[in-house]
């Protein structure tokens, strides 16, 4: 009898062990992601006529190479230093993605170019409200749910969310669900991000943002009136779109 109880509790703590081992083996909160973004630059372009040759002269996508970086909460959203753009397209028709984008918990650092003049903003992370669909995906090797959400109360945001990659953390400075982010869309932008490889290992993890010194560090409120000003006073609905595209 007493062996059996031997064979039973060694049972009991094989199945035990099988289980956390193999949670340990999916689960993890320190991983690299490789991300490809297509921006369909055709449909940023206005309806008119004398944009038709233009479209003729230049690719319909754009693609282009980024890593995220995210250990303990923390993250960095990079250019893949091996990314090589099949074309050059100008700053006035797609401005250039964030160069840098650091997401700390409740915070978030970012190097952008626009204009010829480079900014670095500190500020609160955005408040994305998200709804969990029922909806799901394989990407990357992972089964992801997908989410929704409205920003500014017009641009909608497609989210796919893996639960076996700890954070909250996505492309740009998109975060807020329970599960990083593997693919989002963005539908005003005419742009999608998508995972093509996951690393269970932060390789390379540098939360930091080189700044020169005496460097002017801007709010993005701060950014939005420097913007203003760039403009002339000339602001309408399309520079409103322009400034926060700098964020995506």
């Amino acid at each position: 009898m007493k062996s059996i109880l031997i064979n039973k509790k060694s049972y009991v703590w094989s199945i035990l062990l099988l289980l956390t081992s193999g949670l340990s083996a999916q689960f993890s909160d320190s991983f690299t992601i490789y991300f490809t973004k297509t921006t369909n630059i055709h449909k940023q372009l206005p309806n008119e006529s004398w944009v038709e040759q233009f479209k003729k002269d230049i690719p319909k996508f754009k693609k282009e190479k980024y890593i995220l970086v995210g250990k303990n909460g923390v993250s960095t959203y990079r250019i893949d230093p091996e990314n090589e753009p099949s074309f050059i397209v100008p700053e006035w028709l797609i401005p250039s993605a964030a160069n840098e984008v650091i997401l700390y918990p409740d915070s978030l650092k970012l190097k952008k170019d626009f204009a010829g003049n480079e900014f670095i903003i500190c500020d609160s992370n955005f408040n994305f409200r998200w709804k969990i669909t029922n909806d799901k995906r394989n990407i990357a090797g992972y089964n992801c749910r997908k989410a929704v959400a409205k920003f500014q109360d017009s641009i909608l945001i497609y989210a796919f969310f893996a639960e076996e990659l700890i954070g909250s953390q996505g492309p740009e400075v998109i975060h807020g669900l329970p599960g990083v982010i593997l693919g989002l869309g963005i539908p005003a932008f005419h742009t999608n991000w998508f995972a093509d490889k996951v690393v269970l290992n932060a390789k390379g993890l540098n939360p930091n943002l080189p700044i020169k010194k005496k460097q002017k560090q801007y709010t993005k409120l701060m950014l939005h009136d420097e913007m203003e000003k760039l403009f002339g006073g000339k602001w309408n609905a399309s520079a409103e779109k322009m400034y926060w595209k700098l964020f995506f």
